[in-house]
């Protein structure tokens, strides 16, 4: 079946939210993913996912056998991006033989209908809902709002003894190698800019999200059933290739951390920031840039 007739993704986020789904396929805590498993409630749940960005967990989780029937609800601020998710989400079904067709209000795959919501998150949580979600998962967006003000309502979206996955939340450490002298500076002025940033007028995440997030979660009353690490690592196979389309989300990396650092030459002077990113595309055309950013996942309930 024909599902869209859209040209296709032109975004760069967009392209870099799709590079970065065999880096998320790898980090993905295992662990915490059995425990979502277990929790996940039989029949045909109500799936919802803030910052949903593309549709890549929905179709990554359709892919592990997850989910399959019921509901699922992307929502995200970007209406760009969920306008690319229709077509990305019926590409990655038609490479895998499913049937996939338009609804008013999204799109069906295989025997999932999936609904594609545009809000900012703030405001969403402020506005009257429908009915509750059975499982409410955020994917690397918790490190990217105020977690004490934001965790109250988004559990409130979830049915009693309902499941919460919480994913890729950045906990303060990235690597990049070869090490480089600047290393340290750059770093500590990108977790600050994370520490003191607002979107919406509002404050915007931290950089230690991960660790603080299993005192948020009990101090909610919905402590973690399961907890682990989910690191990104990204390095070349030995022809200095990177998997898949990896080589971008690096340069991405590399081009958000400069785009944060661009009003804080009080930190990190131009020259030093202009030679670190310098010496660091270089390593990334011959090969060599191996990342590690640390990040935590969790999945525990609502109360009953």
């Amino acid at each position: 079946m024909t599902c869209f007739d859209e040209a296709p993704m032109t975004s760069g986020y967009a392209r870099y939210l799709a590079a970065k789904t065999t880096v998320d396929d790898r980090a993905l805590n295992r662990h915490v993913l059995a425990g979502l498993r277990r929790l996940m409630p039989a029949g045909a749940p109500r799936v919802l996912e803030v910052g949903a960005g593309l549709g890549t967990m929905v179709a990554r989780l359709m892919d592990w056998g997850v989910v399959g029937l019921g509901e699922y609800i992307l929502l995200d601020a970007d209406r760009q991006l969920l306008d690319c998710s229709r077509r990305w989400l019926c590409d990655w079904a038609a490479a895998r033989g499913l049937r996939s067709g338009p609804l008013p209000d999204g799109l069906r795959v295989g025997d999932l209908r999936v609904r594609l919501v545009h809000a900012e998150l703030g405001r969403y949580l402020e506005a009257a809902h429908g009915p509750l979600a059975d499982v409410l998962i955020a994917n690397a967006v918790l490190d990217l709002v105020d977690v004490p003000a934001v965790l109250p309502g988004l559990l409130r979206l979830l049915v009693p003894g309902g499941v919460y996955w919480f994913t890729i939340n950045y906990d303060g450490e990235s690597i990049f190698a070869p090490g480089h002298p600047s290393d340290d500076r750059v770093m500590r002025a990108y977790h600050r800019d994370m520490d003191e940033r607002f979107r919406y007028g509002r404050p915007a995440g931290e950089s230690r999200t991960g660790r603080r997030l299993f005192h948020y979660l009990r101090a909610a009353g919905v402590p973690a059933l399961a907890a682990g690490s989910s690191d990104w690592v990204v390095s070349a196979d030995p022809d200095g290739n990177y998997p898949g389309d990896e080589a971008y989300f690096l340069r991405s990396i590399l081009g958000t951390i400069e785009n944060a650092l661009r009003s804080r030459q009080d930190q990190v002077e131009p020259a030093d920031l202009a030679d670190w990113l310098a010496v660091r595309g270089r390593q990334l055309a011959a090969g060599e840039l191996v990342y590690i950013a640390h990040q935590l996942d969790f999945v525990g309930r609502s109360p009953d």
